[in-house]
């Protein structure tokens, strides 16, 4: 584990965004995600274990539902495991919502028409 100053923690922020694009997932919550995971190994409160689910597609639905619930605040979590996580309040909300998404989906189509030889 490190530690990095507030703007740093911005400069990744962004760069996560660039590059995940449509698929960001806000850093806060992954962290929280994780920490939850790694309290919980293979329990029922285990947010994304293999043993919670009847198969490998259910595994990644479960989870994905499992992170939204965190990240909307619908699945409660302690403080120590909030605790020193980078968070960013207003640019989530303008990076983790379906209008964002969709606004690199065009970004996607424009590049594809833009590099593509031939329909």
């Amino acid at each position: 584990m490190f530690t990095m100053s507030r703007g740093w923690e911005r400069v990744f922020y962004i760069g996560c965004f660039v590059t995940q694009g449509s698929s960001y997932i806000s850093a806060y919550t992954y962290g929280l995600m994780h920490r939850l995971h790694h309290a919980h190994t293979d329990t029922a409160s285990d947010p994304h274990s293999p043993h919670n689910s009847h198969s490998v597609l259910a595994m990644l639905w479960d989870t994905r539902n499992n992170y939204i619930d965190l990240h909307r605040g619908k699945t409660p979590a302690e403080d120590k495991y909030r605790k020193g996580l980078p968070e960013w309040v207003a640019f989530d909300k303008l990076a983790h919502n379906w209008v964002t998404r969709l606004l690199w989906a065009g970004v996607y189509v424009a590049i594809y028409a833009y590099l593509a030889t031939a329909w």
